[in-house]
């Protein structure tokens, strides 16, 4: 089913499916107390591994909700895979994957970490469950520093991993556990941390150190209105520095403070309008830097975060709305949402491809689909050379002209990018033409 849906671009059933008997073999299927999460993510990981060798690699985590409140009436609220989420009200589930990037490639591989959890309804608060008292491994946050064991364990054949996360994975503990000569650490600062040498905090000795570099950057209005356009410029400061062990430690086996390097990225006040605070990124990270190009480095890292919201904002709202699933059992939809992970993956990975000849077609679509490519590609070309796919034949960028082709995209139109829309409804024709070009050829073959 999961290369079904890969095939298909969707993880509606109702697309998937041919006719009814379908529909329910499928809905069958996801219900099926045979096939686990747990089955599923470890197909996925397993195959992600087979992927990296000797390759650096990013392993960008964080964590979405899926919310399915919509759909409660013919959900069941004592359903042991379904509970309260963020609001403490809705009903659904959370998502923590690593998502496994190419450093060199910026391209994403697949997943090497992939946490699917539900709350409970009856639940303890955090007063009731003492949460200050309770171990690292006891509480939520413990998937952070979980996503990075398992993906030191899942991509062994990689040459080096990076952890990257934004300022929920500031957890002291995970600076201790994670990093080791092949397995380094990028985490947006979230506090003020006490620092173990020095009378000042971290923050403020970040705002002491000399300004190191500076770059250019153009900045678009926000689409709230909080942020306005403007072109300005991001100073680089950074220092070594001992981030202290927290009082509120339960684990006294810790050492007293962790040795790392503090990287901030702030706008130049002049450029920052009255009424906006300046652009502000301060990282923490293992990696030594020793001049402004080794700290770049790291931001331009961390800015590829941007993937994984990317990944969740295909896997919902901008391509495969898997929130409008209308299974009826926890279980089901976990499995569901899983697998339709894949498909998000492969939609940015036709995005991020469109302007890259130097990656092969191959790394999304099979020998057989890049037949039909080409086929297919005088037909969406016109006669101008703005209306001409000038890309390496089989290139990846090759690729996703044409898919965004037919996907509607006007390719002389100055400046046009197609985005996820215009990837989803391309591959969702592509799949028709393809499905409708191999069925004609066998007929052809059965002297029909």
């Amino acid at each position: 089913m999961a290369m079904r849906m890969i095939q298909c671009n969707t993880s509606i059933l109702n697309q998937l499916a041919h006719g009814k008997a379908e529909l329910k073999a499928y809905s069958r299927l996801l219900k099926n107390e045979k096939v686990t999460p747990e089955d599923i993510i470890d197909s996925a990981t397993t195959r992600c591994g087979e992927l990296v060798k000797d390759k650096h690699v990013l392993v960008l985590n964080d964590t979405t909700q899926l919310n399915y409140e919509s759909h409660s009436n013919f959900l069941d609220r004592q359903d042991a895979h379904l509970g309260p989420i963020g609001n403490d009200k809705d009903l659904g589930f959370f998502l923590h994957p690593g998502l496994v990037v190419d450093a060199d490639q910026g391209i994403g591989l697949g997943f090497s970490y992939i946490k699917i959890w539900n709350r409970r309804y009856d639940k303890d608060d955090k007063h009731q469950r003492d949460y200050q008292k309770q171990s690292i491994e006891e509480k939520e946050s413990y998937r952070w520093i979980e996503c990075g064991l398992a993906s030191k364990q899942n991509l062994q054949s990689a040459r080096h991993l990076t952890i990257i996360a934004d300022r929920e994975s500031d957890i002291y503990s995970e600076f201790v556990m994670l990093p080791d000569e092949r397995t380094g650490l990028v985490i947006r600062s979230s506090q003020n941390r006490k620092l173990y040498d020095s009378d000042k905090k971290l923050y403020e000795t970040l705002s002491a150190s000399p300004c190191r570099s500076a770059y250019s950057l153009t900045i678009r209005a926000s689409k709230n209105g909080k942020r306005q356009a403007r072109d300005t410029q991001i100073e680089i400061r950074y220092t070594k520095v001992k981030i202290q062990r927290p009082k509120e430690s339960t684990d006294k086996s810790l050492p007293d403070y962790a040795e790392l390097y503090a990287i901030e990225a702030k706008e130049n006040p002049i450029y920052v309008p009255d009424e906006e605070k300046p652009i502000c990124w301060r990282l923490l990270t293992t990696y030594a830097i020793n001049d402004p190009k080794e700290a770049y480095q790291i931001i331009k890292w961390y800015a590829l975060r941007w993937q994984i919201e990317l990944l969740f904002n295909t896997l919902k709202s901008s391509g495969l709305n898997i929130e409008i699933s209308e299974l009826e059992t926890g279980k089901g939809l976990k499995n569901l949402c899983l697998l339709a992970m894949q498909v998000a993956l492969k939609i940015n990975q036709l995005t991020q491809g469109r302007d890259r000849d130097d990656l092969s077609a191959e790394i999304i679509f099979s020998k057989k689909e890049i037949v039909v490519l080409k086929a297919l590609k005088p037909e969406y070309e016109g006669k101008t050379e703005r209306q001409k796919n000038h890309f390496k034949e089989e290139s990846l960028a090759w690729s996703a002209w044409i898919i965004a082709r037919m996907g509607g995209w006007k390719s002389d139109v100055l400046n046009s990018k197609p985005g996820n829309k215009t990837m989803k409804r391309g591959l969702d024709q592509f799949k028709s033409i393809y499905k409708g070009w191999y069925l004609y050829k066998a007929k052809k073959t059965d002297g029909g």
